[in-house]
């Protein structure tokens, strides 16, 4: 799961604790439940793929951030130790090479941290006469540690662009769907209770419906652009008639949020003379889902 997914999850569970909470109250609203109904069973999908994506045919997610930290921190170690020797041997500009954080890894992002480590070893490699702390063999450790991360490194992202490209990832329409519920239970609280000495259960529902982890409300457009079922990078996209625009990110991805309730048209610049279009509607509190496969 992307974070903008993580976070609809925090929703979702914030409207599943609502109605488990206030489940009384809204038993007297007839229509509620199914819209109830529609939510739990987005929600059971949501779930179930989400334990599915994190399952995937190379490596587990857990087990990708394992292999990064093993390379980090085997490098980091190695590197470190090296660095005071050479600071001893009075060669600053090595040991300034060599003198690293272990944020200068994990922070960056998959290749750049195989990029790094591999540095890192080069420096090691070709100073092995004079690192008398450092040996062969810790060189080998850090080898290993690099191949083992730099070859399952990918497997999660590539699994999941291959689901949304097979259009068998599960997540896009079961949000959707969700949030459709959602808007809908929302409307219904609202009539129902928002003159009445249950107001305080309309702003509290509007509260769930927020994205708490990232300050946003589920107001937006969002999709991939992938062309013969691979990602577009760095694709530009716009909302024709607004300031609304952004790019695709490395998975293909694109984001935009705050936008008003209304019927828009969204425009993909392939290239300089190759643009496409696809009308949406965007209703009240959701995100509305545009992909686009380019031919």
């Amino acid at each position: 799961m992307n974070n903008i997914q993580r976070a609809k999850l925090d929703t979702c569970n914030r409207v599943k604790e609502y109605n488990t909470k206030y489940a009384t109250n809204l038993a007297t609203i007839t229509e509620y439940a199914t819209e109830k109904t529609a939510f739990d069973n987005a929600y059971t999908i949501i779930n179930n793929a989400t334990q599915v994506q994190a399952r995937t045919t190379g490596a587990t997610t857990d087990a990708v951030e394992k292999a990064k930290q093993t390379m980090v921190n085997t490098t980091v170690k190695f590197a470190l130790r090296a660095a005071v020797k050479a600071k001893q041997l009075g060669n600053l500009t090595l040991a300034n090479h060599l003198n690293h954080p272990i944020t200068y890894f994990s922070n960056a992002t998959k290749t750049l941290a195989v990029q790094r480590a591999k540095e890192i070893k080069q420096q090691l490699t070709n100073n092995l006469a004079t690192l008398t702390n450092i040996t062969a063999a810790n060189i080998t450790d850090i080898t290993n540690a690099i191949n083992t991360y730099d070859t399952i490194k990918d497997s999660p992202i590539l699994d999941n662009q291959a689901k949304t490209a097979s259009g068998t990832n599960a997540l896009p329409p079961a949000f959707a769907a969700a949030f459709n519920a959602i808007d809908n239970m929302h409307d219904l609280i609202t009539s129902y209770f928002f003159n009445t000495a249950n107001k305080h259960m309309v702003d509290e529902f509007a509260l769930a419906k927020q994205i708490i982890t990232t300050g946003i409300h589920h107001t937006g457009v969002e999709g991939t652009i992938t062309k013969s079922g691979k990602p577009l990078i760095g694709t530009k996209l716009s909302i024709l008639g607004t300031d609304k625009q952004t790019q695709t990110d490395k998975d293909g991805h694109y984001l935009i949020t705050k936008i008003q309730p209304g019927d828009y048209t969204i425009q993909v610049n392939i290239n300089e003379t190759d643009t496409q279009t696809k009308n949406i509607y965007i209703s009240k509190g959701s995100f509305a889902i545009a992909d686009f496969n380019i031919a």
